[in-house]
């Protein structure tokens, strides 16, 4: 198995690389071959020491990325971003820069097995009443990123005839080295559970092990070719019982506090008014506000479960003791 991997050095390409090369050991497999695309040098992000095949360069480095196509199996394609300073950037990195690759992949990658596209359950929008969204109902975006998301599986979409995709979209997703859902845990050590407003907000959630399994599983079977998936705990879950489930899991006493919802946008002001002097993207921006504000980011799993077996292993409490007891043992918390 000969894998391309872009968003390698982030937190879940960083952890399916080390899967696949894993993987193939295990499994007494021919060793994997690995290549990841990177735009800067390794040190210090969570692929230095790994044996990869770095590739450098982004994903318009033609020169560079036709010679790998050629010899690869299977293309994963993490790379995206959930920040940006403008809807330009967010439609580039996330869009354009698919529908670029895609069209190298089809015309330099001649033994292409599988293309897996991680897309997001924003590119399919919120439940408007909390009914879990499946696969087959019409995108409703209601973000830039998600509709830049959405952008991304369109391309896959104009090149379903002539490649095996796969578009996979995940929910939340938490589990070592992330630094989201980390952001909530820091909040409990405290001994606060933060929510928006009053009214329950409801979201689905997978554990990181348990995507890199799926995304695994949709690289090597053949039902998945020109599908669209959800991959998600069955049960999703409202801030109180999440906020109850981290407290449990670092067995402290939490107090439950409900910011008011006119607080969030003069936050986002503040947030973008520094991103500017900086230049750099808003840790919390007016788009990232409007998707907080909903109440139901909600899927279901089903069509995973009933086409490729999929049923993700770790439970909500089991993947955030085993969060929490990674954080700990890395000094994070």
């Amino acid at each position: 198995m000969r894998t391309l991997v872009t968003g390698a050095t982030g937190f879940i390409g960083s952890l399916l690389v080390e899967r696949l090369l894993d993987g193939a050991q295990q499994e007494g497999k021919e060793p994997a071959r690995v290549f990841c695309l990177v735009r800067r040098a390794i040190s210090g992000t969570w692929l230095e020491n790994v044996p990869v095949e770095l590739v450098h360069g982004d994903l318009f480095a033609d020169a560079t990325l036709i010679p790998v196509l050629s010899e690869v199996s299977h293309v994963i394609h993490l790379a995206g971003v959930t920040k940006a300073r403008t809807e330009a950037e967010y439609f580039h990195s996330n869009g354009e820069t698919t529908r670029h690759f895609l069209r190298l992949c089809a015309r330099h990658a001649p033994n292409l097995q599988k293309f897996v596209y991680i897309s997001s359950i924003a590119a399919a929008g919120p439940s408007p009443d909390g009914r879990l969204v499946t696969e087959d109902e019409p995108p409703r975006p209601m973000s830039i990123y998600g509709r830049s998301k959405l952008a991304g599986e369109l391309a896959c979409q104009e090149w379903r005839g002539k490649l095996p995709i796969t578009i996979i979209r995940p929910p939340v997703v938490y589990g070592p080295r992330d630094k989201d859902v980390y952001q909530y845990f820091k909040q409990v050590k405290m001994g606060l559970r933060l929510r928006l407003g009053r009214h329950e907000r409801k979201v689905s959630m997978i554990h990181v092990h348990d995507l890199v399994a799926g995304i695994l599983l949709v690289s090597e079977h053949p039902r998945a070719v020109g599908e669209t998936y959800f991959m998600t705990n069955p049960h999703p879950y409202d801030w109180h019982e999440l906020g109850q489930a981290v407290a449990t899991a670092m067995q402290r006493k939490t107090l439950s506090i409900a910011v008011p919802e006119a607080v969030a946008p003069m936050l986002a002001a503040v947030s973008e008014l520094g991103a500017k002097i900086t230049n750099k993207p808003a840790l919390l921006n007016f788009d990232k506000v409007a998707e907080m504000r909903q109440y139901y980011w909600v899927c279901s799993g089903e069509k995973a479960r009933q086409q490729l077996g999929f049923v993700p292993a770790l439970s909500i409490q089991a993947g955030l003791q085993n969060t929490y007891q990674w954080y700990r043992e890395k000094g994070w918390l």
